[in-house]
């Protein structure tokens, strides 16, 4: 389901595309009804899209510094909690778990009690739940702590972009939510500097003796991991009101004039009585707001669900699923062994002369040999202190990769649609991952291993088109659901390549190549993924530039 007729650029002061329903109020005055998109556009863009889009980006990072922190403690951490590998593997995965397992109640609590009543409390449980796992003294209660988190994370990571989505019009959701993952990549930069700052600080603890608990850097690195989240929280309840898109849908005409007074004055500085909207033309999704309101509880969410996978909205959802699938099985799935190849890569490298030959898959065999070196088996196996300063450099690699790929993306997406970002970025992806079987040059082949994890380049425009195929109604369950599938992928890309690399090392990357070219071939039937905006847009009124 498309939205409605698409308006003029956000910011603009000029009369909006669709005419208005002339109406008069009490006072026998002419008043305008205008539909909501419209109502949105004579809001203005300005300050506070601004602080939305930023806020939105570090509710984002929040939930990856979450995430990406064990992996970077539990090296540090197995000596402290008796870890073993299998440990080590359950605590990397069991965040996912939470999140798979959440997944579609948050999509609906998201659609039935509004986008910002699940995600303040969402955000301020996260960090509850990150620091109580800090002072963790057994790997049972770290496990119990990191699962109740990813269960709070999945709410902030899949609500975020409905929200954000839903205080602009269609036409420029894309370049928003762009914008947010520019700012997303800038604050991830958080993860790396942090790391070399504490986790390398060997001789810092203290001791604490009603816990009986001697704290350490990796312990103070999950507490500064989970900072954003509080400050996202407090923001996010004195910054940001509900989604006037969500309160509409409820039926609620009031509220949401009031919601977009309050946007107007902020971005123009101007009185709210100069806001020209004085009433919204009701549509099908208003009118049966109180209908829906008045089911029991389940056959309710049975409602907000069960549309998705039916006609005409059931292969919207299987394609988002899948491509969800795609992109997670590769940037989360084999980002678990990410620090592991690359690592032993370098290893290897220092072990062997410069101009030595060998695949990703030689370099990991051989650290399985019988005649391999006593101590390159030690540096891998014993109670590590801190991590390679390698390890902290490959992932500002990503995320600056990341930063300048969202900031290029935001400008050129107006010019070249969606379609080709997406289609460009799985073929180079790809295609990575299919080199990794061949090239025996150990450098490039870490390089290579770094480009694959760029797909998740995609993710914010494939979740913005997700937003637009869907009614408000069941946009936050689209999305939610989407992303479900995604981390189930993570999930099964974690424990496939755990097996497969001792297996069948070689054909491992055929997985996310595969899957990333198809892809890339399905983003081809998405509704109006070809769109040029900026095309759209040049023959209309003047627009105010980002």
């Amino acid at each position: 389901m498309q939205e409605d007729n698409e308006t003029e650029s956000f910011g603009s002061n000029h009369q909006v595309e669709s005419v208005p329903l002339t109406s008069t109020d009490e006072m026998g005055i002419s008043t305008y009804s205008f539909k909501l998109e419209d109502a949105i556009a004579k809001a203005n863009f300005g300050k506070f899209n601004y602080v939305l889009i930023t806020l939105s980006g570090i509710i984002l990072t929040s939930g990856m510094l979450d995430i990406t922190s064990m992996g970077m403690v539990l090296p540090i951490a197995q000596c402290d909690l008796n870890l073993s590998n299998s440990h080590k593997g359950f605590l990397g995965s069991v965040t996912y778990i939470g999140v798979i397992l959440s997944s579609h109640f948050w999509g609906f609590a998201a659609d039935t009690k509004g986008r910002k009543k699940v995600l303040v409390p969402a955000l301020i449980l996260s960090f509850a739940t990150a620091t109580i796992s800090s002072f963790a003294t057994s790997f049972w209660f770290l496990a119990l702590m990191r699962f109740l988190n990813g269960i709070f994370i999945c709410a902030s990571q899949s609500i975020i972009y409905a929200f954000m989505g839903e205080f602009h019009v269609p036409k420029r959701r894309a370049k928003i939510m762009m914008l947010a993952s520019v700012v997303y990549g800038i604050a991830s930069l958080m993860n790396p500097i942090s790391g070399v700052v504490l986790l390398n600080l060997v001789d810092w603890s203290f001791y604490i003796p009603f816990l009986d608990l001697q704290f350490k850097t990796w312990r103070m690195f999950l507490i500064v991991c989970t900072i954003p989240n509080l400050i996202s929280a407090i923001l996010l309840i004195f910054l940001i009101p509900e989604s006037p898109k969500y309160t509409f849908s409820q039926g609620d005409e009031a509220k949401t004039l009031e919601i977009l007074r309050d946007i107007f004055r902020r971005n123009t500085g101007r009185s709210i009585l100069e806001y020209e909207v004085k009433s919204l033309i009701k549509d099908k999704e208003f009118n049966e707001a109180n209908s829906k309101a008045s089911k029991g509880f389940f056959k309710f969410m049975w409602t907000q669900t069960a549309p998705l996978f039916k006609h005409p909205h059931m292969k919207n959802t299987m394609t988002a699923c899948y491509l969800q699938f795609s992109i997670l099985i590769t940037i989360n799935g084999f980002w678990t062994f990410f620090p592991e190849i690359q690592n032993k890569t370098y290893i290897w490298m220092a072990n062997h002369p410069s101009d030595a030959t060998s695949t990703v898959c030689g370099i990991l065999e051989s650290f399985h040999h019988k005649n391999q070196t006593v101590a390159a088996i030690k540096s891998l196996s014993h109670c590590t202190t801190h991590l390679r300063i390698d390890t902290f450099i490959n992932i500002t690699i990503i995320s600056v990769l990341y930063t300048v790929g969202w900031t290029v993306c935001s400008f050129i997406i107006d010019y070249t649609g969606k379609l080709l970002i997406i289609v460009l970025i799985m073929l180079i992806c790809g295609i990575c991952s299919a080199l990794m079987m061949f090239v025996n040059i150990p450098s490039i082949s870490v390089y290579l291993y770094v480009i694959l994890q760029t797909a998740g380049l995609n993710m914010t425009i494939i979740n913005s088109s997700t937003v637009e195929l869907f009614p408000t109604s069941l946009r936050a369950m689209a999305v939610s659901i989407s992303m479900m599938v995604g981390r189930i992928g993570s999930a099964v890309g974690s424990n496939f390549l755990g097996f497969a690399l001792d297996r069948f090392c070689t054909y491992t990357w055929l997985l996310p190549c595969v899957l990333l070219l198809s892809s890339g071939l399905l983003s081809f039937t998405i509704p109006d993924i070809g769109k040029r905006r900026k095309h759209e847009t040049t023959s209309h009124t003047p627009q105010i530039k980002m």
